[in-house]
């Protein structure tokens, strides 16, 4: 199967987009400026975190959400796709569909939190 990371292009495309709104004023530009460069960071397999904090201090936050996100969003694909090839194509039933489950209070898995971070 070929290895296609559609998510974090589309990511990036989103961020150049964003860039070239009018009604951003120039922060926020260069926010998504720096979010892009962390996700083609992630794409290119580099990780300039140093030189952000150093030399784009006011950006560093925006950078390191777009390198984590799109190393992130690699991994998935890649889990994704070894799960494809591994089964041939019969993968996870989609999020949409409705999931059977015995709702019985012996089988109820424990609460899991999440935080997301930004």
């Amino acid at each position: 199967m070929k290895y296609e990371p559609t998510n974090i292009i589309s990511r990036i495309q989103w961020c150049r987009l964003q860039q070239q709104l009018h009604s951003v004023t120039q922060d926020e530009r260069a926010g998504w400026r720096a979010e892009e460069a962390g996700l083609v960071d992630a794409l290119g397999c580099r990780d300039r975190m140093a030189f952000m904090r150093e030399e784009h201090r006011s950006q560093f936050t925006r950078y390191q959400c777009g390198l984590e996100d799109g190393k992130a969003l690699l991994l998935l694909q890649k889990v994704n796709s070894r799960w494809h090839d591994m089964y041939e194509g019969v993968g996870p039933v989609p999020f949409t569909a409705p999931a059977r489950v015995d709702r019985r209070s012996s089988q109820a898995p424990p609460p899991v939190h999440v935080e997301f971070r930004r």
